[in-house]
C-alpha cells in the first residue's frame, strides 16, 4: 500500500500539466503590457505567443528582429495579418 501511494504521487507530479513561463514587457506603440511565451530570448525567425493584458488576447507572431540593449530587449514581431509590433521586454 505504501508503494502504491508513492507511485500515485509520482504519477500526479509528472503527468500534471506544467505552467508555461512568460517574459513580461510592453508594446512600444500602445504602452500596453504584454508577455512573450516561452520565457526565453527568441531568435530571428522564431514564432512566439504574444499575450496582450489589455484585451486578454494571445496571438502567435513571427520574430523579425531582436536587439539587446543595456537594460531592455527590443523584439520586433509580425502578426499573421502582416502588422509589425515593437515589444520592449525586460533585459536578459
Amino acid at each position: 500500500m505504501k508503494n502504491f501511494r508513492l507511485v500515485i504521487a509520482f504519477a500526479c507530479l509528472f503527468l500534471s500539466p506544467g505552467t508555461a513561463s512568460a517574459w513580461d514587457g510592453f508594446d512600444d506603440a500602445t504602452a500596453g503590457l504584454v508577455e512573450i511565451i516561452p520565457d526565453r530570448l527568441p531568435s530571428r525567425g522564431d514564432t512566439v505567443d504574444v499575450r496582450n493584458y489589455d484585451g486578454d488576447v494571445t496571438q502567435t507572431c513571427l520574430v523579425v528582429n531582436v536587439t539587446q540593449n543595456a537594460r531592455t530587449v527590443e523584439v520586433l514581431v509580425r502578426s499573421p495579418d502582416g502588422a509589425t509590433r515593437m515589444l520592449i521586454m525586460e533585459g536578459r
